[in-house]
């Protein structure tokens, strides 16, 4: 089963999201780096995401940056990690791209999407965990509207 899934990269307001958006280093379509966090104190299924820091690289980007090659964006969203997780040390090529980026006030929005070429129960199983996480977003985004 050859399946698309969307989702939103979590926790963008605590890392370098920002930068790259005010730098432009996230074009849509732009791609991704995906790097596992096996040692990560809560979630041993984390998956780090990170913006390429390539030749168009700016003052603002500060010299540890350029030495790990990017910008760490944020996380996958700890319910997808697990099958994401497996697909990455299995040597499966995700090729995650940026297809949404808004910067509101204080909040960042970066979706990000991945192609993945599964058996149907699992890209059933990853369809069903990936519509709960857009309704959660939706939610989050109206709760937003309303109190600010």
């Amino acid at each position: 089963m050859f399946k698309t899934i969307h989702f939103p990269i979590k926790g963008t307001f605590y890392y370098a999201a920002e930068l790259a958006i005010e730098n432009d280093l996230l074009p849509l379509h732009a791609p991704l780096i995906f790097k596992a966090e096996p040692d990560n104190t809560y979630d041993a299924y984390a998956i780090q995401i990170w913006c390429p820091v390539t030749k168009k690289t700016h003052p603002s980007v500060n010299d540890t940056d350029k030495k790990r090659n990017g910008l760490l964006l944020g996380y996958v969203p700890r319910q997808l990690a697990p099958s994401l997780c497996h697909c990455l040390k299995s040597g499966y090529p995700l090729n995650p791209q940026v297809i949404h980026r808004a910067k509101k006030g204080k909040l960042i929005e970066i979706d990000c999407a991945v192609e993945l070429h599964l058996p149907w129960q699992q890209g059933l199983k990853i369809s069903l965990i990936n519509l709960w996480i857009i309704q959660q977003q939706f939610f989050k985004k109206l709760r937003y509207f309303f109190y600010h």
